[in-house]
């Protein structure tokens, strides 16, 4: 896996960049499709915070972490994303037991991003583009929980029509559905 690590705001010693390098290469036994993954690095202050996005054959996992000390964050993300991924691996294994044809493998979810707008002047300060593929609702609640969103939008695969899934408080899902 291709791994490139960046800095905002701070500058990116060898000795960090073969650290992140080698920890995030490590979460590419997971997922034998994962192709790149970004390693951002930033310090406020005090505060040193790691974001690592991974991607390859559709599938986009995100997480990130902050702390005092820089490379106990890189150890707490990956840490964090090695959980989300072999979470993810297990539902699908039991998935594919009770439904074979919905549930192929992880290389069908799309890439997707989250979209974050600020209530306080109603106004949009952020918009993303992102690809959407046919989806299962189990496909759906997958790449979902990859992610670590409360919401994912789809084109569902059975309706052909673009769909919100969404995280209930009661721990479950939703799916809102246009009507034209």
């Amino acid at each position: 896996m291709q791994v490139q690590v960046r800095g905002k705001g701070v500058v990116i010693t060898d000795a960090l960049r073969d650290y992140a390098d080698k920890k995030v290469n490590k979460l590419s036994k997971h997922f034998a499709t994962l192709q790149t993954a970004t390693v951002t690095q930033s310090v406020h202050g005090k505060h040193h915070r790691v974001e690592v996005q991974l991607e390859g054959d559709g599938i986009l996992l995100r997480g990130e972490y902050g702390c005092e000390d820089m490379y106990a964050a890189i150890d707490h993300v990956v840490d964090k994303l090695e959980r989300r991924m072999s979470k993810y691996k297990e539902r699908h294994k039991w998935h594919q037991r009770g439904n074979h044809h919905e549930h192929d493998s992880p290389r069908h979810m799309p890439t997707a991003a989250d979209d974050e707008a600020d209530d306080d002047d109603g106004k949009v300060l952020r918009r993303k583009r992102f690809a959407i593929k046919p989806l299962t609702e189990l496909e759906a609640v997958a790449q979902m929980e990859l992610l670590s969103h409360d919401f994912f939008v789809f084109e569902n695969a059975d309706t052909g029509q673009v769909s919100v899934l969404y995280r209930r408080a009661d721990k479950n899902y939703g799916i809102l559905e246009p009507e034209r």
